[in-house]
C-alpha cells in the first residue's frame, strides 16, 4: 500500500518547487540580461583609459579609418555600466550618423551636424561620470551649451522690522 502525504506537506512541497523554478527562472534572466546592459565599471573604465587617445583624439586621415573607430567606440559600449550607457550609446549614434557624411550633401551635412549637437548633453555626462567614478579625464569636452549644473547664488537675507 502507498504511503500516505498528509495534505499540508504536499503543499509545502509543490510550494517548495515553484519557488525554486521561479528563483532558477530568475537566475536565468538576469545572467542572460547581464550580457546584454548592465556594464561592468572596472572595465568600461579600463578600456576608456587605455584608449583615451583613440577615442578623443583619432587620426582619421582616410575613409577606411572611420569604422575601427566606431568598432571601439561600439565595443566600449559592451561593458558600459547603467550609469552610463544610455549616453555613450547616444554618442556612438552620433558618430555613427557623422560617419555617412557626403561631403558637398548639405543633407547629410546637417543630419550629421543635427546628431552631434544632439549628443552634447550626453557627451558631458559621460566626461562628468568618467572624472567623478574612473579618475579618467578625458580632456575638455566643447560644447555650444554648457552642460555644467547651475549655482545658484547665495542668499540674501534681508532684515526687516515690524512695527
Amino acid at each position: 500500500m502507498p504511503a500516505v502525504t498528509p495534505r499540508r506537506s504536499t503543499a509545502r512541497a509543490r510550494l517548495a518547487g515553484v519557488a525554486a523554478r521561479v528563483a532558477v527562472a530568475a537566475i536565468v534572466v538576469v545572467a542572460g540580461c547581464r550580457g546584454q546592459s548592465g556594464g561592468n565599471a572596472e572595465r568600461f573604465c579600463g578600456e576608456v583609459a587605455e584608449n583615451r587617445d583613440g577615442l578623443t583624439n583619432p587620426e582619421l586621415i582616410f575613409a577606411d579609418d572611420i569604422e575601427p573607430l566606431l568598432d571601439l567606440y561600439r565595443d566600449i559600449a559592451e561593458v558600459a555600466p547603467l550609469a552610463v550607457e544610455d549616453d555613450w550609446n547616444q554618442l556612438v549614434s552620433a558618430y555613427e550618423t557623422a560617419s555617412t557624411v557626403v561631403p558637398g550633401d548639405q543633407a547629410s551635412e546637417q543630419e550629421a551636424l543635427a546628431a552631434i549637437y544632439s549628443s552634447e548633453e550626453s557627451a558631458a555626462a559621460v566626461d562628468q561620470w568618467l572624472r567623478s567614478n574612473c579618475a579618467v579625464d578625458i580632456g575638455p569636452v566643447f560644447t555650444i551649451v554648457p552642460h555644467t549644473p547651475a549655482t545658484a547664488p547665495p542668499e540674501t537675507v534681508v532684515a526687516t522690522t515690524v512695527p
